[in-house]
This record gives structure tokens, C-alpha cells and sequence, in this order.
């Protein structure tokens, strides 16, 4: 599909070029497979070709962009060529110092792929946890799937097949740069240091090679809790202790609203809320915990026809999953000085946003929990 477009060229710090395609309101990069020595495409209108929705042609005035030479794109290219000379691109690559937490060998069937310009680069040791669960990931070449985490039937004992090293960060650092970050914003902070009663797990739904995930810091590769899941953790609370579950009311109350927000589709009476969510760090090195999940019923769950009996004498399916445990985190909320009055009716009435938010973050995790798996116990923050 052609889409009429326009291009931006702007000149970086580093003296290189860069280019943006706007589409309409939608703003693209450049790929990075065109080569701009100087800023004469910039402001030109050009036609775009996409695939899905990504950009693989661009053309001005009826001729394409200058692409990179061949060798600066390291021959890495796969177009047009057979799958066989694809997977030549990535490497069955197991080192034989690879060892699992004990100190084991992994064994002969499990293997992680590299990208042959990434393994000419890779070091040693990969420190970041991050990387090493998600993009180290290790694949068993007999069970055709991903593993953390591996069971030893002999010994009926499981080993973590990803090493939870964290030695490499300065957590009291990080938090003390981190605090100073967010006054040296001017806002009025409230900081909550809490610790689970026992474990919590983020984001174990989300898209993962492995059956399921665990939200971690996309650059430092810890553990971490989204300010986004906080927001909507207390925002819920707050609905359901003091509306009775009734969110139309709760957005009538000025206090709510003030605090989280709102937004009328269609009017210009939205607005956005007043306290700011922070994500919550560790305040050291985080306990990575493995866990399961046994299901003894799978085929019963898996029946879509209703004829199959949730029975007894099924075989479990055990899936594996990773927790955070007795980890002290850190939370923060903030708001501007001069926007932190009292409030003057609803619910809430007397009381100041920042207090109120901060009062009933500690109740919401405390007694209705974050994250996955509340139901049985996972996501409760002590309350002192």
C-alpha cells in the first residue's frame, strides 16, 4: 500500500542526519537502512510503501532514498532469501562454561539462538537479569519450548536455569539519584518504603516466549512495579470501599476526580489528575523466587464442547512462573505544591490530594494486593 507522506530531516549533536516520516498525525522513523548525508530531503513530500506497518520503501519525486552500502549493512539482509539460509543468521549458540545457579552444567538439550552479529559481541558474562531471561533465553531442543527453569526428576528438586545476580547495580545509589531526580522537579513528594508479606508477581500475563512473564526494568533489568499498575490499583480501591464499586459516582466526586482525572469523550472537560503515580523500585537487590502453577485439570479448562469432567485422575501440568519475595520496595507519589489544597467537598472533604492518595496507596496494598494471583496470597504489602 502507497501512502502520501512528508519527511523531516534534522541534524543530531553527533553530526549525523536523522529522519522522520510523518504520515498524516502519525509519525514514523526513518529506517535505518537509508543513508542521509545532508538535510535536502527535508520538508519534501514523498510516497511511502509499507509492510505490515513497517516501512520498506520510500520514494521523491518518483526516486528512492539512498540506501547504505551493502557491507555497512553487514550482509545481515534476508530478503528474498530461502528460510534454510535465514536460520543461518542465528547461531545454536551453548558455550561449555555455561553453568545453571548450582554450578551445573544446563545439560545437552538446552540451547539459546544468537543473531551472529550479536554473539561476535557478546561478553563474557551477561549481568543484566533482564537480558539474560528474555533475550538469553534458553531452549530445550527435545521439548521444543523456553525454560527458566528446570526439574530434575531424579533428585526431585528444580533448579533456576537464569542466575539472579544483581551485584552489579548500586540500589542505594540508584534510589538516592532517583529521590533527588524527583524533588529537583519541584513536586511535593510522599515516599512509602514497603515490604510484601511474602511474594508479589507483575505482569505475568504479558507476551513472553516462555507460558508466563515477569515485569522487569527495561534498561537496569530488575524487577520493578509500573506507576500505571499503582494509579490503577488505588484508583479501583477508592471505588470500591467509599463508592460501593459505583465508578460513575466516584468521577462526581470532586476529590476523585481532582486526584486520577477525567476524561469526558467529546467535551473539553477532561482533565488530567493531579498526583503523579512514580513506579516503585527496590531498595536493594531483589530475591527472585521461581514458583508453579499446577493445574490438575487442564483438559477441563481446555474443552469447549462442556463433555469433559473436571476429574481427579488427570495429570497435573505444572507451569512455572517467577516471583518477587520479601523485597522491600519503594513508592513515590508527588504533586505541585501550589495544586496540594484542601479539598473542599465529596468524599474526601478537609483533606489534602497528596494525603489522601498517599493514605489509600497503603490500604490498597495492604489489604486488596498488586499484581497477579491476589486471591491466593501474592501482591500484600505489610501495612505499619
Amino acid at each position: 500500500m502507497i501512502e502520501k507522506g512528508k519527511l523531516v530531516i534534522q541534524k543530531a549533536k553527533s553530526g549525523r542526519y536523522t529522519g522522520t516520516v510523518w504520515l498524516g498525525a502519525k509519525k514514523m522513523p526513518l529506517p535505518s537502512f537509508y543513508e542521509l548525508t545532508d538535510d535536502s530531503y527535508n520538508g519534501s513530500d514523498c510516497e511511502v510503501e509499507r509492510e505490515k506497518g513497517q516501512i520498506i520503501k520510500i520514494l521523491v519525486a518518483g526516486r528512492e532514498l539512498p540506501r547504505r552500502p551493502v557491507k555497512q549493512q553487514r550482509d545481515n539482509s534476508t530478503s528474498g532469501r530461502p528460510e534454510q539460509d535465514r536460520r543461518k543468521q542465528y547461531s545454536d549458540f551453548h558455550r561449555q562454561g555455561d553453568t545453571d545457579t548450582k554450578g551445573k552444567s544446563p545439560g545437552g538439550n538446552l540451547r539459546f539462538f544468537l543473531p551472529e552479529d550479536t554473539r561476535q559481541y557478546l561478553p563474557a558474562r551477561i549481568d543484566n537479569f533482564g537480558l539474560l531471561l528474555n533475550k538469553a533465553a534458553k531452549y530445550d531442543i527435545e521439548d521444543k519450548s523456553f525454560k527458566f527453569f528446570k526439574v530434575d526428576k531424579k533428585e526431585k528438586a528444580g533448579t533456576l536455569l537464569v542466575e539472579t545476580d544483581f551485584s552489579s547495580i548500586d540500589f542505594p545509589a540508584l534510589n538516592a539519584r532517583r529521590d533527588k531526580t524527583l524533588k529537583g522537579l519541584g513536586l511535593l513528594l510522599a515516599r512509602l518504603d514497603l515490604t510484601p508479606q511474602w511474594r508479589f508477581v507483575i505482569g505475568l500475563g504479558q507476551e513472553s516466549v516462555y507460558e508466563t512473564a515477569l515485569t522487569l526494568h527495561p534498561v537496569y533489568g530488575f524487577p520493578f512495579i509500573p506507576g500505571s499498575a499503582i494509579k490503577g490499583l488505588v484508583r479501583n480501591t477508592i471505588i470500591s470501599e467509599v463508592f460501593a464499586g459505583d465508578e460513575q459516582a466516584a468521577i462526581a466526586d470532586e476529590g476523585f476526580r481532582a486526584i486520577f482525572g477525567w476524561t469526558n469523550y467529546g467535551t473539553s472537560k477532561s482533565h488530567k489528575g493531579l498526583v503523579h503515580f512514580f513506579d516503585a523500585y527496590p531498595a536493594a537487590a531483589p530475591k527472585i523466587v521461581p514458583d508453579i502453577i499446577n493445574s490438575h485439570y487442564a483438559k477441563y479448562y481446555q474443552d469447549t464442547n462442556g463433555r469433559i469432567p473436571p476429574g481427579d485422575y488427570y495429570n497435573p501440568v505444572p507451569v512455572f512462573f517467577l516471583t518477587v519475595e520479601g523485597t522491600e520496595m519503594i513508592f513515590y507519589l508527588g504533586i505541585n505544591p501550589a495544586a496540594n489544597r484542601a479539598i473542599a467537598g465529596g468524599q474526601f472533604a478537609g483533606h489534602d490530594f497528596l494525603s489522601t492518595a498517599s493514605k489509600w496507596l497503603r490500604y490498597a496494598l495492604s489489604e486488596y494486593g498488586i499484581g497477579a494471583k491476589t486471591a491466593v496470597g501474592y501482591g500484600y504489602f505489610a501495612s505499619l
